[in-house]
């Protein structure tokens, strides 16, 4: 009997809970979904105020996209100038060193690419800039010209590339556009290899002058690691 006693004053006391709770069309029920109306409505408008119609177009700020567009022709001078090495080259039959420049030059059309396809995906409209006309200054004079010469001017050219990437990141940083600061870090990896790649191929001639077993190494050595690396 107790147990029973108990169990209908527990269910008495359930009852009248339920049936104190407020209906849906209370007023305080109502006046707490009216404030969060309220307050939604108050933060979209603050949202709407603070975000400009660029940033609504593309999460990338003008002076970024600038510079990334900068980059662009960057890479493409640098595909064209050593396109124009493995010519020098092929023309004077050093079919290894000619097949290592064809193979750096479309490495930097790839970079080019890949920055293009970066501004068209943050939906930035933009037109790629012209090249500058590649200067072969140092093919002029045929008698003069030593085969390492391009390999000098390309690895200058790669430590200019690295300076304007880390620049961009660095600006990127600073604006706290963190997207296209961690976009650039696999160009900067990229750029590592590109460096790396430069110094090599200038370690080569510090073992040999011969013009024939120097290119014999780019064909058997060089280029084999590379196509091993794809």
């Amino acid at each position: 009997m107790a147990n029973k006693d108990k169990t209908k004053e527990l269910d008495e006391y359930t009852k009248g809970r339920v049936e104190n709770l407020p209906a849906a069309g209370d007023v305080r029920v109502s006046s707490v979904q009216n404030a969060v109306k309220t307050n939604n409505f108050e933060i979209e408008r603050d949202r709407n105020a603070d975000v400009s119609a660029a940033r609504k177009d593309s999460y990338l700020a003008a002076d970024i996209a600038d510079l990334l567009i900068q980059q662009i022709g960057l890479e493409l001078n640098n595909h064209y100038l050593y396109k124009n090495f493995g010519i020098w080259y092929d023309i004077n039959s050093l079919f290894g060193q000619a097949a290592y420049f064809y193979h750096r030059a479309a490495e930097e059309q790839d970079h080019a690419q890949w920055v293009i396809d970066y501004l068209t995906r943050a939906d930035f409209l933009f037109s790629i800039p012209g090249t500058d006309a590649t200067y072969i200054d140092i093919f002029k004079d045929k008698n003069d010209l030593r085969i390492r010469d391009p390999h000098d001017e390309t690895l200058i050219r790669e430590i200019e590339t690295t300076r304007a990437i880390n620049n961009i990141k660095a600006v990127a940083e600073e604006t706290h556009d963190y997207i296209t600061s961690h976009w650039l870090r696999n160009l900067l990896l990229e750029q590592a290899e590109e460096e790396e790649l430069s110094h090599t191929a200038l370690d080569i001639f510090n073992h040999t002058d011969d013009p024939l077993i120097v290119d014999k190494y780019f064909k058997d050595v060089v280029m084999a690691q590379l196509q091993a690396s794809k």
